[in-house]
């Protein structure tokens, strides 16, 4: 069976990424860089590779108020191996824990698109989607954080993009969404790092469909590092306080023979 692909050669004594050898690539590119290259397949220019660098960094770790962290530490409590661990908490990562931004930009980009098309204002836009998701009650993607009302890394991912020229129409709408979502829902929607993320990803002319993999990449390193010290610091085998444990099931009874 033949496989085919255009992301590296490997040959003997030879390894290119996208047609670079991979000892340039050490030598002169930083590691979100070499993501920018390896998902696009062309070398990003400066402004590309601080931009990629700054979303990595900004969802690296969330401290164990993450469903993905918690579930590396129970796993690697276990005594299962790092990879173990780590991979128990990407499978953690779903539509409420990190798997927004996926959704959320194919939000923004259809609503652009739609903007577009019948040449209507971004804010008419931000609107529709807000009372769409009003009147069907349903999760504005993006939007809204159990901990922050202001979440810190939504306003220094949208300053770089700002500084760097990325800010455009998709994240011109998202913050239009916002803004506008007070006088639709009667409350203040926030923003949150999966909406930064995906507005800016779209800005920059990333598929959609590649959006969580953003979080997936950044993720895994602060997974490691949960995994690690559940290793080092804590006893074997996190068992939960039967104290935390109500049972709501049917009372004691004896089986009929």
């Amino acid at each position: 069976m033949e496989w085919k692909t255009g992301i590296t050669r490997v040959e003997p004594n030879r390894i290119e990424i996208r047609g670079y050898p991979v000892g340039d690539l050490i030598r002169n590119l930083t590691f979100g860089q070499a993501v920018f290259l390896l998902l696009r397949g062309e070398a990003p220019t400066q402004a590309q590779g601080r931009m990629m660098d700054a979303i990595l960094v900004s969802t690296i770790d969330h401290s164990v108020t993450a469903p993905s962290a918690c579930a590396s530490r129970f796993v690697a409590s276990g005594g299962t191996p790092i990879q173990g661990a780590v991979a128990a908490g990407l499978l953690a990562i779903g539509s409420h824990h990190g798997g927004a931004i996926e959704e959320a930009q194919k939000m923004f980009m259809d609503g652009v698109e739609k903007a577009r098309a019948k040449n209507i204002s971004l804010s008419t836009v931000a609107n529709e989607i807000l009372e769409t998701h009003k009147s069907r009650k349903l999760r504005l993607p993006g939007f809204g954080h159990p901990y922050h009302k202001k979440d810190p890394r939504v306003t220094a991912l949208f300053q770089l993009a700002d500084e760097l020229k990325f800010k455009e129409d998709h994240s011109k709408l998202a913050q239009e969404i916002e803004g506008n979502s007070d006088a639709v829902f009667g409350r203040h929607l926030q923003m949150n790092a999966d909406a930064v993320m995906a507005a800016i990803v779209a800005d920059m002319g990333f598929d959609w469909r590649m959006a969580r993999g953003f979080f997936l990449i950044s993720r895994c390193a602060g997974l490691v590092a949960h995994s690690y010290e559940e290793y080092t610091r804590e006893k074997p085998f996190r068992a939960v306080d039967l104290k935390d444990v109500k049972y709501d099931g049917p009372d004691s009874r004896k089986l009929k023979s």
